[in-house]
């Protein structure tokens, strides 16, 4: 087994196939892999491109065959023209179900949900594309909003755009998408204060601020805050203490000091795939 750095923001395991076992239909179960799977039984299902669960025979390692594999495969190899070294994505959904589904798709279709996320202009269409990445991905919309930040934190911060208007232009918004993240993942609460209230609809209130105006829409850049901290960042005599990441760690308003809480220092930020071997 070997772990490589994802290329999205999700964490993934893949099988990487091999061209005899390819001829014979099957997929070959490496130890490394056999607590994934059931310890008897002679069948499985695994979901289709229609999220329809298919049975398929299954052999386990307790076989007279000592090789744990799963058989009827020969279709799905053909349908999506896998070859020799290809990789496919295994997800154990319950006890006999699975989704097992070649890695260049499973990647194409969860970045375009991401990218649709990142785009949207209303909640309802936020939401129903991170939904769709996140069923794919099999974990929580939370958890995949947590991942997005991590990713997101890696990037360079860009300077900040400014859009053309009527009397000349104005500084970019920050994305409702990413608006969204920060929302999840600080819960609205003030990260210099920790404070935050309900509004009527019975979300937490919270504006968000950009350290550096002349810089973008980054992570780094950016601070969950309260009105009162917003107005202080504003007009107060600042400074402004940031670690060797670029992460804003202490603040002071006149004379008086805080820290402030970067939710990164929470995360893991390790996030992988892991790619297993057919025996």
């Amino acid at each position: 087994m070997k772990k490589l750095q994802s290329e999205i923001p999700v964490r993934y395991i893949t099988l990487k196939l091999t061209r005899s076992r390819i001829e014979k239909g099957l997929l070959a179960i490496p130890v490394s892999l056999l607590d994934y799977f059931p310890k008897s039984g002679k069948q499985i299902f695994v979901m289709n491109e229609k999220n329809k669960p298919e049975a398929k025979t299954f052999t386990p390692y307790t076989s007279s065959s000592r090789e744990c594999r799963i058989g009827g495969m020969r279709d799905f190899f053909t349908k999506y023209n896998l070859k020799d070294g290809d990789e496919v994505v295994i997800q154990k959904i319950d006890e006999r179900l699975y989704r097992i589904i070649p890695e260049t798709l499973f990647k194409d279709v969860i970045r375009n949900h991401l990218e649709n996320f990142r785009k949207g202009k209303h909640e309802n269409e936020l939401k129903y594309h991170l939904d769709k990445a996140a069923e794919w991905a099999h974990i929580t919309a939370k958890e995949l909003m947590i991942n997005q930040f991590v990713f997101l934190s890696r990037m360079e911060i860009p300077d900040r755009n400014y859009k053309p208007t009527g009397m000349g232009a104005r500084r970019e918004s920050v994305p409702l998408a990413l608006r969204e993240i920060l929302g999840a993942l600080y819960e609205g609460k003030c990260q210099v204060t920790g404070f935050t209230f309900l509004t009527k609809n019975g979300k937490p209130y919270f504006e968000i601020h950009h350290i550096i105006p002349e810089k973008g829409n980054h992570v780094k850049n950016l601070l969950v805050v309260s009105p009162n901290t917003h107005a202080q960042f504003t007009y107060a005599h600042l400074k402004q203490i940031f670690d060797k990441d670029g992460w804003l760690r202490k603040v002071q308003f006149n004379e008086e000091k805080f820290d402030v809480f970067q939710i990164i220092d929470k995360l893991d930020q390790n996030i992988e795939k892991e790619i297993h071997f057919m025996e």
